[in-house]
């Protein structure tokens, strides 16, 4: 059985509405697009802002035409799909990254209203049922960060080093251990140590921060020594 939704003509986004320096974003009334053959119309339930779109409102280096609404990492309902759609359905909850040079679903206020994106198929893919809708819609930008950099390149057994890995980027390596059974490095708080085995990484030993670490104590070390004389300095900054 074919199933409908209704679908709104606009909504009310959030972007930037000037070609350059768009910030600070501004609400604005879009019209809902109309998906392609290879897209799909979904009701957005949830979106984040990945760094990307700062620059995007900041720079406009896509040359867009205003105004752009943001939010292109985002969750929520198949609302309507092209022709060539057939890995989801209409109705179903999925995570999908929209198109860079498209628009997000950002929707201001909380007046019940939601936000609308195209998305292509083969980014887009069903909502984990152990995830909300909030918490997916922070997975897109970093889980490909985390695939593109990972996978074909390590092996069973192999040390990662992952900068910034208090980060998304770093929970989505860490749960693919849990398949790719790769050791992954890094040095965590508890905090972070149990988002790691709640993400499928297990009680791993991470090492991978130990040198940002170190360089935030010589950081805090000098400037203790610059304000209290008789401190001694960091002779490893200082010989550097």
């Amino acid at each position: 059985m074919k199933q409908t939704l209704t679908i709104p003509e606009t909504f009310l986004g959030v972007g930037y509405t000037k070609n350059r320096a768009g910030l600070p974003l501004e609400a604005v009334r879009v019209l809902v697009p109309r998906p392609e053959a290879d897209q799909v119309l979904i009701r957005v339930a949830a979106s984040s802002l990945n760094p990307l779109e700062y620059k995007l409102a900041e720079l406009n280096f896509l040359g867009r035409t205003p105004p752009v609404i943001l939010g292109l990492d985002l969750s929520g309902i198949v609302m309507a799909k092209g022709s060539a759609v057939r890995g989801v359905a209409v109705g179903d909850a999925v995570v999908a990254m929209a198109d860079l040079n498209g628009d997000g679903g950002w929707v201001a206020g909380g007046g019940g209203e939601g936000g609308y994106a195209l998305a292509r198929e083969f980014l887009t893919v069903p909502k984990p049922e152990s995830l909300s809708f909030l918490s997916a819609a922070a997975l897109p930008m970093c889980f490909l960060s985390a695939f593109a950099s990972l996978y074909g390149t390590v092996q069973a057994g192999d040390t990662v080093y992952i900068p910034g890995g208090g980060g998304g980027v770093r929970r989505c390596r860490a749960s693919r251990r849990a398949d790719g059974r790769a050791r992954l490095g890094g040095r965590l708080g508890h905090q972070q140590r149990q988002h790691a085995t709640i993400d499928g990484a297990g009680p791993a030993v991470w090492r991978a921060l130990r040198f940002r670490l170190q360089a935030r104590r010589h950081r805090r070390r000098n400037l203790k020594a610059d304000r209290w004389p008789g401190r001694r300095p960091c002779l490893r900054c200082h010989l550097q």
